[in-house]
């Protein structure tokens, strides 16, 4: 089982502070309309939670997911709380999709969309250069 690239932990904290950004100047707007009492609270409560997330949440996602090709299926394993792993075998790979956005164009990795008869599975952080390989060796006949 193989693991995502590094960079793939700093691309989710960076997606999270893009995206924290602007709810944080909505909630700056909405502070003059609270009780004070609730001004320190409400900071306090939005620091935790964007803290949470980019150090603990996303940290133990990455460990927990892994992917590989076995035998005879495409295997992922993923989850924070509860892990599970999926699989497609070959023989039900209908597509495959590769997709990179800036963040990994510059890292040099990529997302793999394996769609099948069962169902899809997402690969996240995968080397491009290896998932190329899965490509060719995936895309169906």
């Amino acid at each position: 089982m193989e693991k995502p690239a590094d960079c793939v932990l700093w691309s989710w904290i960076l997606l999270l502070t893009v995206t924290a950004l602007p709810l944080t100047a909505a909630v700056a707007v909405l502070l003059p309309y609270l009780p004070l009492a609730w001004r320190g609270w409400l900071w306090v409560v939005w620091g935790g939670v964007f803290v949470g997330i980019a150090c603990v949440y996303l940290p133990l996602r990455r460990r927990n997911m892994c992917f590989s090709l076995t035998e005879d299926c495409v295997e992922v394993t993923s989850g924070v709380v509860f892990v599970t792993t999926r699989r497609i075998r070959y023989e039900a790979v209908r597509q495959v999709t590769l997709l990179q956005g800036p963040i990994e164009r510059r890292c040099h990795t990529a997302f793999l969309l394996v769609s099948g008869t069962g169902g899809y599975l997402l690969v996240e952080g995968i080397d491009l250069a290896q998932a190329e390989r899965w490509c060719h060796r995936l895309y169906p006949r």
